[in-house]
């Protein structure tokens, strides 16, 4: 059994039985279903088992975690947050046992949208609810559609998932003895300024909780809400035809300063009651004349692949990066929000790794428009566009790399001025840099790398490019100059070429290796399609294609599309029938270019358990996305990858 499921069918303080793991768990730890086998009942009622894995293990730690548990414990009296049963340390880990509470969290019910009158009934039902949090002295810091449930027996809003538990999870203790948290807790769209800097407020929630609102209106997700120079939400564009009163509480509520916002929930909702009367008089008015007007949805049935198509929502062909303004991206938590923390940062450098179609430039993408919306200038370069010539010498390379970033910055390209022939091709680039784009340029300079690996093909280029950017950070650390400039570096595989570890950028800065969908990301992006799956069918999906996200996104295209069902996708995937015929041929060439992979796959695919293969073959092949590591031994990423090259290698 894998080290993160070693706690099933353990039982802990001989009373909470282990049975299973809910989603894959993140930073912060992970959640299991367990039975409470002290209760006389068969069968024996389910609870939820938190594992807490913290960052530093201290008395201070210890003791913050008891606080913490002393806290959630007042606050679950109240009926609409899930009580805690129990909380304790056990094997140098924290654990919390808390309430099942059987329903769904809002992310469906806001992503469909909900009317005037129902954001209402929403605001008025969390608000109250914060203000009893409030009133605890307690700041929830992370309330989004995903913390906040909608419970089956009563359809009452349950608030989950406090961001205080998760700060014990990153407590460090400094030399002083004082306890410090590694990360802002919160989700990129829903955190407001102060508590991205960590200075939460009462209004934090409140800002949070307005996003959701409108979220729910527009259906647009947060992320993509427009913002005025100021860093204001544009909420006049989106809120347009909203009833006004409405629309300016809820202006007030996502306030870039929170002292512009409603000083804690009791006032905001006192504001929202004193009109709550007339706008549901308007409210069902209009929605009465609109009924008239619209037609009922069309529901279609393919086999027993239930789709039902919004006619508001478009498919998107499942190639290259997913659009800013796409219903399909599935964020990666805490990915996103680690990343949209970092490149605020001065001398900041985010690297991004992962096989081919994972996401990393759609992600790249997300980084570059959270960087503009904070006031940065932003140049995304892909270096698939660079002609082969420019790769033969450094000295063109970094003549293009220039005079791109130029182009991108809307300047003019002043080559001949600052490359002079006395100064060495590195210096060249670096005066081009310093004397110019960042004299130009006074706000922070992002630059996205995308693709990097083209330039793998010249190593010792790569060497010298590379050692390049690496100075180019160092520099960062005091010079006021090149602290505005920000690197994002995106690449494919795993760098072979023998990069020195002191001039490379990759063993600095925040390194992301981008992980598949989870089960709970493919239920997600499944409802995101208009299909309507049992547990069973989006289980045998993952069976096939694992958690890949371009192999889920072509099937469930494929099928929402209704060019086939589930059934018929299952049984073509791995042939030369199939819609992956493309990508399993690209990977097959690969390996038949290298013999030592050919054997080493063949290996892996034929074999029933993880085998132990040669090292180099081990990081090559995961580097191509086609198996995972279990320890020291390897297994196929996915079904598909098994069943195709058993029969083709």
């Amino acid at each position: 059994m894998s080290e993160k499921n070693f706690l099933i069918g353990k039982i802990l303080r001989q009373r909470y039985q282990i049975i299973e793991k809910l989603g894959i768990g993140g930073g912060f730890g992970e959640t299991y279903l367990a039975e409470d086998l002290d209760i006389p009942e068969i069968p024996k009622p389910k609870c939820v088992v938190k594992r807490l894995k913290p960052t530093q293990k201290s008395l201070e730690v210890q003791r913050l975690f008891e606080q913490e548990g002393r806290t959630l414990n007042k606050l679950s009296s109240h009926p609409q947050i899930p009580t805690l049963y129990a909380y304790f340390e056990y094997d140098h880990e924290f654990y919390l046992v808390q309430e099942l509470i059987e329903g769904e969290d809002l992310t469906k019910e806001i992503n469909h949208g909900l009317s005037e009158s129902k954001v209402i009934e929403f605001l008025a039902e969390i608000l109250e609810l914060l203000i009893f949090v409030h009133d605890n002295n307690v700041i929830h810091r992370d309330i989004k559609p995903g913390n906040i449930m909608r419970r089956k027996s009563d359809r009452k809003l349950v608030l989950i998932d406090f961001g205080a538990v998760k700060e014990v999870r990153t407590i460090v203790v400094g030399d002083d003895g004082q306890p410090t948290s590694t990360i802002t807790i919160g989700t990129p769209g829903y955190i407001p300024v102060e508590q991205l800097q960590g200075r939460p407020q009462f209004a934090s929630d409140i800002y949070s909780v307005g996003v959701t609102a409108i979220q729910a209106l527009v259906k647009q997700y947060p992320q993509h809400f427009p913002h005025n120079t100021s860093g204001e939400i544009e909420c006049e564009t989106l809120l347009s035809g909203i009833n006004n009163d409405l629309s300016n509480i809820l202006i007030k509520m996502v306030k870039v300063n929170w002292h512009q916002r409603y000083s804690d929930a009791k006032v905001a909702l006192e504001e929202l009651l004193n009109v709550r009367q007339n706008l549901e008089s308007l409210i069902h008015q209009q929605e009465q004349a609109e009924t008239i007007k619209i037609d009922p949805p069309i529901i279609s049935n393919i086999s027993s692949d239930n789709i039902v198509q919004d006619s508001e929502q478009q498919l998107e062909t499942p190639s290259g990066q997913v659009p800013l303004s796409s219903h399909f991206y599935i964020e990666r938590s805490p990915i996103e929000s680690e990343c949209f923390q970092a490149i605020v940062k001065l001398n900041a450098l985010i690297r991004i790794k992962a096989p081919r179609q994972m996401g990393k430039s759609s992600l790249l993408s997300r980084i570059l428009d959270y960087a503009s919306q904070q006031g940065c200038r932003t140049v995304y370069l892909d270096f698939r566009t660079i002609d082969a010539e420019f790769l033969e010498n450094l000295d063109q390379f970094l003549q293009w790399f220039c005079a791109n970033v130029s182009d991108e910055l809307d300047l003019e390209e002043k080559l001949e001025k600052y490359w002079k022939k006395v100064l060495g091709v590195k210096k060249r680039c670096t005066k081009y840099f310093e004397k110019y784009l960042l004299t130009e340029i006074n706000k922070p300079i992002v630059l996205g790398l995308d693709e990097v690996d083209q330039v793998f093909q010249n190593p010792d280029l790569a060497t010298q490019f590379f050692s390049l950017l690496r100075a180019w950070q160092e520099q960062g650390k005091n010079h006021p100059d090149w602290q505005r400039l920000r690197l994002i570096i995106v690449h494919s595989k795993e760098v072979y070429i023998p990069l020195n570890i002191h001039q490379s950028p990759f063993n600095v800065g925040l390194g992301i290796e981008l992980p598949e969908f989870n089960l709970e990301q493919v239920k997600d992006l499944v409802q995101r399609h208009g299909l309507i799956w049992s547990n069973e069918q989006i289980e045998r999906l993952m069976e096939i294609l694992g958690g890949h996200p371009y192999l889920v996104r072509l099937a469930l295209y494929e099928i929402a599309n209704r060019k086939m069902t589930l059934e018929r996708l299952l049984e073509l995937a791995p042939t030369d029938e199939g819609p992956y015929y493309n990508h399993l041929h690209r990977h097959l060439l690969n390996l038949q270019k290298d013999e030592n992979l050919r054997t080493a796959i063949t290996k892996v695919v034929n074999a029933e358990t993880p085998v132990e293969i040669g090292t180099i073959e081990g990081f090559k092949l995961r580097s191509m996305g086609l198996v995972k590591f279990r320890g020291n031994a390897v297994l196929p990423l996915c079904g598909l990858y098994r069943e195709y090259f058993r029969v083709h290698v």
